[in-house]
């Protein structure tokens, strides 16, 4: 290739590249199109591709290509819907197959979809009602168990949960569906399963099923285990901050688990401040008594959601002499540690460390008498520290918690229509004047607004008074020729006029 013409190729890619956000993407299907465009042979089957290499922003923007020249295209919708899923937006992921739902209520795909939505939503009746619907059209029940397990698994049905489980990793393997099946397993209180089921991962060091065996221990009962495990795998500050959910997840009723284990949602009132966690080692004492608690949050989704990165946990101290043989008694009644191969990574076991006659060096009893009280002061002086550091943390939390509220209520949630969008905020009040002569009746009486969205900013109208007015004005504009689409804005997200 000339190089010049492979200079044009590779700008004209890299200037794709940025528009594979799912809204910038659907920027294209914003804009004004002045006749339908030819649309290559395999359009269809290079978004199919994307989304099958796992490159979902990339799919959504060619499956929004395909729907602004054919709207009513079925998967074309259904493919932008679970595009839209998979790179978390759900709220347009609902539109797209909703729409698609409304041009074939008969097809299983598109009830699966919904499905999926719905499940990500933590509505598990309806995704219930419409994986059921899907199968019934035809869909494959192996495409939609991993996702229908874990909607019984939310209703308070592990059994039926872990059978479909079952079934989606005999043709569709992952390690995902194997943390619900163990999870599911703990909820049922089969401690021993969810283990065993756990071990493949934990022997090749999966991180998140290190995470899940913490759950597993403490929906089982094994408390003493589940904090020996967070010592292991999660930084000090998150171990105290599980502190006070762990000793309640066996209590729950099973749904109850599910949804505090999967979605973060833990039933009751506010938690109690955490309590100090207490870490024995095997065979010498951790030289850290209790750990300071983290400053207090406000649900257990936020604690769950910060338990994502493993810490390594800092080889205990020797004891001194005295305290060795007082030491030794508690790895006689502790049960086996696990293997090499079955430690978290970063992990030390104290067994592999010198025992206190190795590393115990004499000395007078004064210097010794010394040393201690220095210790001693030093762990009075951090533990004051850790206390101020804690007060402050929870007061910077409730001035940020206010300041929210203060903007949700200056920006509470509305129902608009995006009419354009575009990169540059400056632009849009161009954009608003172009429709302006192109539409100008549809358009009369109305305001340009913008609110920021990933990599574009939209272009709205509205408010508008309920969700089904804006719909019913995007319907009557579709049949006009003019592309718009619902937006929601959830309360604190800011909105402005534009000049």
């Amino acid at each position: 290739m000339h190089p010049r013409s492979m200079f044009l190729a590779l700008a004209f890619v890299a200037s794709m590249l940025a528009l594979t956000a799912p809204v910038a993407a659907q920027e294209e299907v914003l804009q004004p199109v002045e006749a339908p465009q030819a649309l290559a042979p395999n359009a269809l089957q290079l978004a199919q591709a994307a989304a099958a290499r796992g490159d979902s922003a990339e799919a959504l923007s060619r499956y929004l290509r395909i729907l602004a020249t054919t709207p009513d295209d079925v998967n074309a919708l259904i493919g932008a819907g679970r595009a839209a899923l998979a790179v978390g937006d759900t709220n347009a992921a609902a539109g797209f197959l909703s729409r698609a739902d409304v041009l074939d209520s008969r097809n299983g795909q598109v009830k699966a979809g919904l499905g999926s939505t719905m499940l990500a939503n933590g509505n598990a009746r309806a995704a219930l009602r419409l994986f059921n619907d899907a199968v019934a059209l035809g869909v494959p029940p192996t495409e939609i168990a991993a996702d229908r397990g874990l909607a019984y698994d939310l209703r308070g049905a592990p059994k039926r949960a872990q059978a479909d489980y079952a079934l989606a990793l005999r043709l569709h393997p992952s390690d995902e569906t194997t943390r619900r099946l163990a999870l599911s397993q703990a909820i049922a209180g089969d401690r021993v399963s969810a283990l065993a089921t756990l071990d493949p991962l934990l022997r090749k060091q999966d991180v998140p099923a290190w995470r899940d065996r913490v759950f597993v221990y403490a929906l089982t009962g094994d408390l003493a285990s589940a904090q020996q495990d967070a010592a292991l795998v999660m930084p000090a500050d998150q171990v105290a901050a599980l502190g006070p959910y762990l000793p309640r997840l066996a209590a729950l009723k099973m749904a109850d688990k599910a949804a505090a284990i999967h979605l973060g949602r833990f039933p009751g009132e506010t938690p109690p401040e955490p309590k100090p966690v207490v870490i024995a080692a095997p065979r010498i004492q951790v030289d850290r008594a209790t750990l300071t608690p983290a400053a207090p949050v406000q649900s257990f989704a936020e604690v769950k959601a910060a338990a994502t990165t493993p810490a390594p946990v800092t080889p205990a101290r020797a004891p001194a002499p005295e305290t060795a043989a007082a030491a030794l008694p508690v790895r006689a009644e502790r049960a086996p540690a696990p293997s090499r191969a079955q430690r978290p990574p970063g992990s030390s076991r104290s067994e592999d460390m010198p025992s206190a006659s190795q590393t115990a060096a004499p000395a007078a009893p004064t210097r010794a008498e010394l040393a201690a009280e220095a210790k001693l002061e030093a762990k009075a002086r951090a533990a004051e520290k850790r206390k101020a550091d804690a007060l402050a943390a929870a007061k910077a939390k409730r001035e940020q918690e206010e300041e929210e509220r203060a903007v949700a209520r200056k920006n509470p949630a509305r129902h608009w229509v995006q009419v354009a969008g575009g990169a540059n905020k400056a632009d849009l009040g161009r954009e608003w004047a172009k429709l302006k002569a192109k539409w100008p009746t549809q358009l009369a009486g109305r305001s340009p607004w913008t609110t920021h969205y990933r990599f574009t900013n939209r272009l709205l109208i509205g408010p508008f008074a309920t969700s089904a007015a804006a719909q019913d004005w995007v319907g009557d504009r579709k049949k006009e020729g003019f592309a718009t689409f619902r937006v929601e804005t959830a309360a604190g997200d800011p909105v402005e006029r534009v000049d």
